[in-house]
C-alpha cells in the first residue's frame, strides 16, 4: 500500500480567489477498468484546543468534485459525506473510480452545514454570529488514479477558516482590588462569503493555497462576561482569568471572521474595540478609587448598580490591524490603578497560531 506523508503549516493571509462555474451533466466520467483503482480518502489537520476540529476529533467530512476546468467542469463528486470507520478507514458511498485520462479536482469541508448544496465553486456565505463553531476546508486538485501508485489516496489536508480569540484578564498589582461586572466587544462582522483556494492546501501558505474572505459584514456586539448578581462579579487576580460568562453570554474561545479591525475615534462608529465595565477599590481598606469625581463622562456608566466605569480597549494594535483566518488572537488585559486616579493600563496583546502536527495514514 502507498504511503503519504503529508506536513501541515501555519496559515498565513490569502488574496481574494476568483471562482469558477460550473456547468450541471448526468454524465459520468468512464471509470478506469484496472482493478484497484476505487478512489480513497484520508485526511488530516491543524491541532489545537478544545473547540477546534482537529486529526483526532475529524470524524466526518464531505466532498465535492469536478472533472474538466473553468467553464467546462463537470461534477463528478457531489456533496459526499466521507465518514472515518472503527478501523479508521475514511468510507463513503457509493463508491466512484478514478475516470480513465481526466484529472479531478477535490474540495472538502466541515462541518457539513456551512458549504451545503452551493458548492465550492463560488463565494460561499457563511454566518460566524454564534462564535461557537470551528470551520475547515482542504483542495486537491489536479489528481489522478493513474500515477504510477495502484489504489492512490486523495490526502485532504484541512485548513482552518475563521480566526480563534481568548481573552484573558487579570490585575498586576496586589494593592488594588479591580472587581469586572461585564465585559462586550463591539462592532465585529459576522457575515461574509468564502472562496476555496485553486491550490492545494497541503502546500505551503500562500495566496493560491489559502482561502479567502469577501464582503464581509452585518457587525454585532458580542458579551463576553455579564454578571447577573452579586455573587458574579468577577475580581481579577494575578493569574490571568479566560472570560467564561456566568449569563447568556459568548465568554470562552471565540471563532470569528477575518476581518480589517478598525480604532479612529475612541470606541465610536464603527471601531473594533473590548469594552470593560469595572471598579477599582484600596485592596486593603476597601476605599473606591475609580471611577471617581475625574472621570471622564464617557469613562462613566450611568444606571451601573455597583457604579462602575467602562474601559474601552482597541482589538487593532501596533502588532496587526486585522485578523487572519487559522490565526488564534489571545488579548491578555491587565487592569491596575495609578496614585492619581485610578488610570488603567493594558499589558501588551499577544497573537498565537494553532499547533502543527504531522499526520501519516497508510
Amino acid at each position: 500500500m502507498a504511503k503519504f506523508h503529508i506536513p501541515l503549516a501555519i496559515m498565513i493571509p490569502a488574496m481574494a480567489l476568483l471562482a469558477v462555474s460550473c456547468t450541471e451533466s448526468n454524465e459520468e466520467p468512464a471509470p478506469d477498468s484496472v482493478t484497484g483503482k476505487e478512489i480513497r480518502f484520508a485526511a488530516s489537520t491543524e491541532y489545537s484546543r478544545a473547540g477546534d476540529i482537529t486529526a483526532t476529533n475529524l470524524t466526518t467530512f464531505n466532498v465535492y468534485a469536478y472533472t474538466g476546468t473553468g467553464d467546462a467542469s463537470q461534477p463528478f463528486m457531489d456533496n459526499v459525506t466521507v465518514t472515518k470507520s472503527s478501523a479508521n478507514v475514511w468510507t463513503y458511498s457509493p463508491v466512484k473510480y478514478w475516470p480513465a485520462k481526466q484529472t479531478v479536482d477535490f474540495y472538502a469541508f466541515a462541518p457539513a452545514s456551512w458549504v451545503g448544496t452551493s458548492g465550492p465553486l463560488m463565494p460561499v456565505p457563511y454566518d460566524a454570529s454564534a462564535g461557537t463553531e470551528d470551520i475547515v476546508y482542504a483542495v486537491c486538485p489536479d489528481m489522478s488514479g493513474n500515477a504510477g501508485q495502484p489504489n492512490a489516496q486523495v490526502v485532504f489536508n484541512f485548513r482552518h477558516a475563521l480566526s480563534k480569540l481568548t481573552v484573558k484578564l487579570s490585575s498586576s498589582d496586589t494593592k488594588f482590588k479591580v472587581v469586572v461586572s461585564n465585559v462586550g466587544m463591539s462592532n465585529i462582522l459576522t457575515k461574509g462569503n468564502f472562496s476555496f483556494p485553486s491550490a492545494s492546501t497541503a502546500l505551503d501558505p500562500s495566496a493560491e493555497s489559502v482561502g479567502s474572505w469577501s464582503d464581509q459584514n452585518t457587525p454585532i456586539s458580542y458579551v463576553l462576561y455579564w454578571s447577573q448578581s452579586m455573587s458574579d462579579l468577577l475580581t481579577l487576580s494575578t493569574t490571568p482569568t479566560v472570560l467564561i460568562t456566568p449569563g447568556p453570554g459568548r465568554g470562552g474561545v471565540l471563532y470569528v471572521l477575518p476581518q480589517k479591525l478598525t480604532w479612529r475615534s475612541n470606541g465610536s462608529g464603527n471601531d473594533t474595540y473590548l469594552a470593560v465595565m469595572c471598579s477599582v477599590y484600596d485592596a486593603e481598606n476597601g476605599t473606591k478609587l475609580w471611577p471617581n469625581e475625574n472621570t471622564p463622562e464617557e469613562n462613566r456608566v450611568d444606571g451601573s448598580t455597583t457604579g462602575d466605569g467602562i474601559l474601552k480597549f482597541p482589538l487593532s494594535n501596533s502588532l496587526y490591524t486585522e485578523w487572519h483566518p487559522g490565526c488564534h488572537y489571545i488579548y491578555s488585559l491587565v487592569i491596575n490603578s495609578n496614585e492619581d486616579m485610578g488610570t488603567i493600563e493594558f499589558g501588551t496583546p499577544s497573537v498565537d497560531t494553532f499547533i502543527s502536527i504531522e499526520t501519516t495514514y497508510e
